[in-house]
């Protein structure tokens, strides 16, 4: 398996291990953020709700973009 042209790209760029590591630190701190924002105000008294919620906005984001992140994958 090739691997993706964007890993490639940022490579040539000698990006480390440790940026590596502070990149995944960003996003999972973002991720937990976004979690959080969505319990809080999508439906905060329904769990259920708060989590189908986030599903289709979700899944909504990945249909509208798409494209786009299949781009950056290949």
């Amino acid at each position: 398996m090739n691997t993706p042209a964007i890993i490639r790209e940022y490579a040539a760029e000698d990006l480390s291990w440790m940026d590596g590591i502070i990149l995944f630190a960003a996003a999972s701190a973002l991720f937990r953020f976004s979690q959080d924002v969505q319990e809080k105000y999508l439906f905060p008294n329904n769990p259920d709700k708060s989590l189908w919620a986030s599903a289709i906005i979700g899944v909504a984001l990945l249909v509208w973009r798409g494209k786009d992140l299949k781009s950056i994958i290949e």
